[in-house]
């Protein structure tokens, strides 16, 4: 080892650290990057069921796809939800809106059934995420930057 690596390893301090009070722990909690991918995917699967509905033609295969992507994107908010709450509650929040359209809407009937167990997995989830930050299981992180 030289001694420019010696010094640089001087100042390595770690660039993160623990949220400190209430604000900063809410704000490090509800992230709202992870539940990008998880609130596109069901955007998009209620968006193209809406987009393509005409009540008197016949529904397509597409709209059989329709439980997937809701289940797809179920499984994203609640993977992301390891990292922040943000994902499960938009998830839920987004399925509430979504559930008006099963009713003679353009999501067949039974996605009622697939919105309410994926609302249930990620009210789970959401209960999960805040019992692992209480128990300290999971600490999330501020980035120190410096300038």
């Amino acid at each position: 080892m030289n001694e420019s690596e010696e010094s640089d390893s001087e100042f390595a301090e770690p660039a993160v650290r623990a949220p400190e009070g209430i604000v900063e722990t809410l704000i490090v909690n509800f992230r709202p990057q992870p539940a990008i991918p998880a609130v596109f995917v069901l955007f998009l699967t209620v968006l193209v069921a809406v987009f393509t509905f005409d009540p008197d033609a016949e529904r397509g295969i597409l709209i059989l796809l329709a439980p997937v992507g809701i289940l797809a994107s179920c499984g994203l908010a609640i993977a992301a939800g390891f990292c922040s709450l943000f994902p499960q509650a938009i998830w839920i929040l987004i399925a509430a809106w979504a559930l008006k359209f099963t009713n003679t809407g353009p999501l067949p009937p039974y996605n009622r059934y697939v919105l309410f167990a994926g609302m249930f997995a990620c009210a789970v989830m959401f209960v999960a995420q805040i019992w692992r930050v209480r128990t300290g299981r999971f600490v999330p992180t501020i980035r120190i930057d410096e300038d």
